[in-house]
């Protein structure tokens, strides 16, 4: 079934937008959604941001306006919750255009996870699934930045919010049976928390192989990471425009001291040689006579092979808890918390919470893991 969305509101001046965040926050809640492009800027270009109130359908034209100030705070009101779908992007829009992120959050996608209708479910089969609609995802590649929008445009945009609050109220109704709203709750707080996490000084410890560098190799890994995290976002260009993802490790392990050196390192282009070549270079020629005592501590290696029983059964037991709790297996995150829990059991002989570990799964995920682990592992102690 296709339904045709209702003629939509264009908001294009700041007193309009005022005036219906002021309308918008007497109610219980609204339906949002973002168009953007990202193909070769570091931030999301806003396009097009769309309201749904269930009666109405909404488009602010984030070309024309210039003051966010309503919307951060309608974002800020408690009383109004804010429907989104698989929201992560569309909270870097509005971080950026507002300084702010809506809470409280309910992210449908998050939502049918929890209700155990699928992980990751994108909203076409979502409304299907609940509503049986067929939503067309035709307009997905435009030129948001475009005006006029084309019709096949607002008609999309439309559609991406005018069934939300519809799902909303469904899911909600079905989480409150299986008594995992708190769970859900906590998980959309968390994504409203963590937009556009800013940390340069730690972006070297991502790359990949960097544990099989020396101290000093690092050193200079770490200077152009900072360089790549901050450089990219000053010139708002993509991380890879700065220094490819796959040069980082060469560039740390044989560190070139010319440029004819540089353009014999992996994934190094000839763009980016004359862009950011020297500075490359003075960076390389710096942090590789960074002190000693300067130097990061060296990267754990990967898990040995004497882990690897243990990460099964971890694996297993995490499956039998997905089953018991009727939530999806990648919901509870196996990857993530396999390599902490084996690393605190290499280092200290039993298994313990990783500290890096918070919220729900803390408490519903692991906390029974671990007793379930150290269980299994008296056995062993006992030989």
């Amino acid at each position: 079934m296709q339904l045709l969305p209702p003629e939509p509101v264009w908001i294009t001046t700041n007193q309009t937008l005022e005036d219906y965040c002021q309308q918008w926050s007497a109610l219980d809640a609204i339906a949002l959604d973002t168009e953007f492009i990202r193909t070769d800027t570091f931030y999301p270009l806003p396009g097009l941001i769309q309201v749904g109130t269930g009666s109405g359908v909404f488009l602010i034209d984030p070309l024309l306006i210039d003051q966010w100030q309503p919307l951060a705070n309608l974002f800020d009101n408690p009383s109004v919750i804010k429907v989104l779908h698989a929201c992560s992007e569309d909270m870097e829009v509005f971080k950026l255009l507002t300084g702010n992120t809506p809470r409280p959050l309910f992210d449908t996608q998050i939502a049918a996870a929890f209700a155990n209708l699928g992980f990751s479910m994108g909203y076409q089969a979502l409304l299907k699934n609940i509503l049986n609609i067929d939503l067309p995802k035709d307009e997905t590649r435009s030129n948001w930045l475009q005006r006029p929008l084309t019709e096949a445009q607002v008609r999309y945009a439309s559609l991406d919010v005018v069934h939300l609050l519809t799902v909303y109220q469904h899911l909600d109704q079905l989480l409150i049976k299986t008594s995992k709203k708190t769970w859900f709750e906590d998980e959309c707080l968390s994504v409203t928390l963590n937009v556009l996490p800013y940390d340069p000084d730690n972006a070297w410890k991502d790359v990949k192989r960097a544990w099989q560098l020396r101290p000093q190799q690092l050193a200079v890994l770490k200077a152009l990471c900072y360089f790549r995290e901050t450089a990219s976002r000053e010139e708002d260009v993509p991380r890879n425009r700065v220094i490819p993802k796959g040069s980082l490790w060469p560039l740390a392990r044989f560190q070139p001291k010319t440029t004819n050196a540089l353009r014999e390192t992996l994934d190094m282009r000839a763009s980016i040689i004359r862009h950011h070549g020297e500075q490359i270079l003075d960076i390389i020629r710096s942090a590789s006579h960074i002190p000693a005592e300067q130097w990061p501590d060296p990267l754990p290696a990967p898990l040995p092979k004497s882990a690897k029983g243990w990460g099964k059964h971890i694996k297993t037991l995490i499956a039998q808890q997905a089953v018991e709790l009727e939530l999806p297996l990648e919901l509870l995150s196996p990857g993530k918390l396999t390599s902490p829990l084996l690393r605190n059991w290499l280092d200290k002989g039993y298994f313990s919470l990783p500290d890096t570990l918070t919220g729900w799964r803390r408490d519903i995920i692991a906390t029974p893991l671990i007793k379930q682990l150290n269980l299994l592992n008296e056995p062993e102690k006992g030989h």
